[in-house]
């Protein structure tokens, strides 16, 4: 059944573009250049490179099934059953998400901006705008988070551009300092952050129009590209202005902001830093909370798409109580190591089922007709 809001190929490519850009630009430049050191932005070429045929994946099952969800397309291929043991680590996977992106924006303002203040207040007030903002739809969303994009990515160019006079290029040489196996382990962290986390977008991409497949293609490919070209950037520059200890910078984009002083004209500029991650954040678990009430809705063939929005909005805030009393080393541990095998689970592994049985019965009913 068609879903009844349309949104433009334009905005699903923003909104592809943040999600996975997001909180990313601002995290992933540390840990990765900890693991690849000046081979980063190599490990982030080669999970592009992967990346594309995830969003190839995809955009082939919406080519095949374009008004429908994965959960309504999986339960014509797999069966109702079948959907729903594929269902299982496909929504706790978003639980892990939405959770891991809140509890990421609490320990941020914990830890550089307001010491004093209690996560839970960060992540309440989050949860609760999250809550408000999906309840409005995904066209007011669309809209929505064009404007608040634009206004994230010009805070992060101006940030590099008034960085450039810190930056010493020689720090990016040797390229490969310590081998292949630092870069390999460095395209896993970025395959679990945020490349494996496309197939998430199933849930979304009915709802631009089907006459507009083909500017969709263009518009979801540009995006990914954008996105690879900006994290690119941004770990580059953060190893020129850092050198040998770029991998210890945590908040890698907040720090590199704290280094501009222009003249006395700009100073204690990384606020706009803070405001972006704050912003993209919101932005991208605010998208992920959306799926995931689709999903269920979509599972259990609900009538009200609504209902569910805010049980699951409290779980969500719930578990990032719990979840980051165990320390932020041990969460850091868990987004490096372990982020990335439960998004080969959680995503990759149920939507690849579901496409090999669509293969194989595709051919079977093929051959049939053939022989017939």
């Amino acid at each position: 059944m068609r879903i009844g809001v349309e949104i433009s190929p334009g905005q699903m490519s923003v909104l592809f573009f943040i999600y996975l850009t997001g909180s990313s630009i601002i995290n992933i430049p540390q840990p990765l250049i900890s693991f690849a050191n000046n081979g980063a932005w190599l490990s982030l070429i080669l999970s592009y490179l992967l990346s594309l045929s995830f969003l190839g994946c995809i955009l082939y099952m919406h080519g095949k099934y374009p008004d429908l969800t994965f959960i309504e397309y999986s339960k014509k291929t797999v069966g109702t059953w079948m959907t729903i043991l594929l269902a299982i680590p496909f929504i706790s996977f978003q639980f892990h998400m939405a959770t891991g992106i809140v509890i990421d924006i609490g320990l941020f303002m914990t830890t550089t901006l307001m010491r004093e203040t209690p996560i839970y207040v960060f992540n309440s007030l989050i949860f609760s705008l999250i809550y408000v903002t999906v309840r409005m739809g995904i066209d007011v969303m669309a809209r929505m988070f064009v404007l608040l994009t634009v206004m994230v990515m010009v805070y992060v160019i101006l940030i590099l551009a008034l960085a450039s006079f810190n930056y010493h290029p020689s720090y990016l040489l040797p390229f490969i300092p310590f081998g292949v196996k630092p870069i390999l382990l460095g395209s896993y962290f970025s395959y679990g952050f945020p490349y494996v986390e496309i197939f998430l977008f199933s849930m979304i991409l009915p709802f631009v129009s089907i006459n507009q497949n083909k500017p969709l293609k263009r518009g979801l490919f540009l995006a990914l590209s954008i996105n690879a070209l900006s994290l690119i950037t941004v770990t580059l520059c953060t190893i020129m202005t850092y050198g040998p200890i770029a991998g210890d910078r945590k908040y890698s984009m907040f720090q590199l902001a704290r280094t501009i002083e222009f003249y006395e004209l700009f100073q204690r500029i990384e606020s706009l830093i803070g405001i972006s991650l704050i912003v993209a954040s919101y932005m991208k678990a605010t998208i992920v909370i959306f799926a995931l009430n689709l999903t269920f809705t979509h599972l259990f063939n609900l009538q009200n798409s609504r209902l569910l929005i805010l049980p699951l909005t409290l779980i969500c805030c719930l578990l990032s109580f719990t979840t980051h009393v165990k320390g932020e080393a041990f969460w850091g541990n868990l987004v490096s190591f372990i982020h990335p095998l439960l998004g080969t689970i959680g995503y990759l592994l149920p939507i690849t089922i579901v496409i090999l049985i669509h293969v194989v019965k595709r051919k079977s009913k093929s051959a049939l007709t053939s022989n017939d």
